[in-house]
């Protein structure tokens, strides 16, 4: 029997996974109540594979295969395939000791790379931080991409998982990504009463114990749900996206964050990085340059961040172009900083680059800023005395307006 299964769904945890799969789950946990032996899978479901690149078909089952000397490049492909749970049971492994295989394996210089081959619903909000953690430990130095299987699912804790990976592909448009959201399940009894066979069920606290399971007896009690939805789905709802945004922001404004889910085909760019087989991104894994292999027509949107990471040397020189760009650009404007001031500020500012016609009327300023100058440095000034006839007088009052209007003029340029 899956104990391991039974004893986290007993044990009230918060669950990230979509609600047909919840359902399941619920009906295997009723069979193992009720005493229904469960068929165990030839090998577990959330388990390790080693793939032998040079074959291209041999399947390797097990870590024992890495304790052979034989020398081989390897890609290590995780079947994501049953409940997330923690610590696992009989029937499939938990996120603690798939995690703890992925480090191990990861250490190993003859593998190369991990494909993730995902069908899940989800399953125990606390298992997902765990294999999340040991996908980003992996990354740092060999590239995990993550597969959703033909007609398959990645659902919620699922694609919280895969969600840490360096990119995610689909076998078809048809399956089904999302559901990221918490939810939980609980079954018990009003504390304190009485069921028809006559059983009594009591709950006693401490005197000091007035907050203790306060959210779950308001639930039971009051049918009071603000508690348990506030104090607990909440917190662990928005650590849950956050964490998920934060590996995949090319999800932001897409409304990823309330539950729904989407057909694959429907979430290229945003769920998924494209259409591929299995085949293909052991390609890309391979080689890790998604650009000499042609998928769909519109299977694979480059972002920023991915020309960071899988380019960093264009990204780099890129970089480098547009900051000198930018330095021609506002030196360009710079000088004529005499001549007008605002004018250039606001030129900077506005991100155009100068145009011939701006160019034109700071060169006018300039130059009238100029000739004023000199006009003003090599005219002696007049003095008036006594001596000075009404004419040279007249004269004198003459040539000061002039000088003025001129210096308006050249100002209103």
């Amino acid at each position: 029997m899956n104990f391991g299964l039974a004893r986290e769904i007993y044990g009230l945890n918060t669950w990230c996974v979509d609600a047909m799969s919840f359902k399941s789950l619920s009906s295997i946990l009723h069979n193992i109540q009720n005493g229904v032996s469960l068929d165990m899978p030839e090998q577990k479901y959330n388990s390790i594979s080693l793939f032998k690149v040079e074959s291209n078909t041999k399947l390797v089952r097990g870590e024992w295969d890495l304790n052979s000397k034989e020398n081989f490049n390897g890609i290590g492909v995780i079947n994501l395939n049953g409940p997330i749970t923690k610590r696992g049971g009989a029937s499939s492994s938990g996120m603690i000791e798939l995690s703890n295989t992925m480090l191990s394996m990861a250490n190993d210089s003859r593998v190369k790379s991990f494909i993730i081959l995902t069908d899940s619903g989800g399953g125990s909000s606390g298992a997902v931080d765990i294999m999340g953690d040991a996908i980003q430990e992996v990354k740092k130095t060999k590239p995990v991409y993550a597969l959703v299987t033909k007609g398959g699912m990645a659902g919620s804790a699922a694609y919280g998982i895969i969600s840490n990976a360096t990119k995610i592909f689909a076998e078809d448009g048809m399956s089904i990504v999302g559901s990221v959201g918490t939810m939980i399940s609980m079954e018990g009894h009003r504390a304190n009463s009485q069921s028809p066979d006559g059983t009594k069920h009591i709950t006693i606290y401490a005197t000091k114990s007035t907050e203790k399971n306060k959210a779950f007896e308001e639930a039971f009690n009051n049918d009071n749900y603000e508690l348990i939805t506030s104090e607990l789905l909440d917190p662990i709802n928005e650590s849950f996206i956050n964490r998920t945004l934060e590996n995949r922001p090319q999800l932001a404004g897409s409304n990823f964050d309330n539950g729904h889910t989407k057909f694959t085909k429907d979430s290229i760019g945003t769920f998924i990085d494209g259409i591929a087989s299995f085949k293909e991104v052991v390609q890309m894994v391979t080689s890790n340059n998604n650009s000499n292999l042609s998928l769909t027509s519109n299977s694979i949107k480059m972002t920023k961040g991915d020309l960071k990471q899988d380019h960093s040397a264009v990204y780099n020189e890129i970089v480098n172009e547009g900051i000198m760009a930018e330095r021609e650009r506002v030196a360009s404007f710079m000088v004529y900083a005499s001549a007008d001031l605002e004018a250039v500020t606001a030129g900077i500012e506005s991100g155009a680059s100068i145009t011939p016609s701006q160019r034109e009327k700071f060169m006018v300023k300039m130059n009238s800023a100029q000739m004023l100058e000199n006009l003003n440095s090599d005219s002696a000034k007049a003095v008036v005395t006594e001596e000075t006839t009404v004419v040279e007088a007249a004269v004198v009052e003459a040539v000061n307006p002039a000088v003025d209007i001129y210096s308006n003029i050249a100002k209103n340029l």
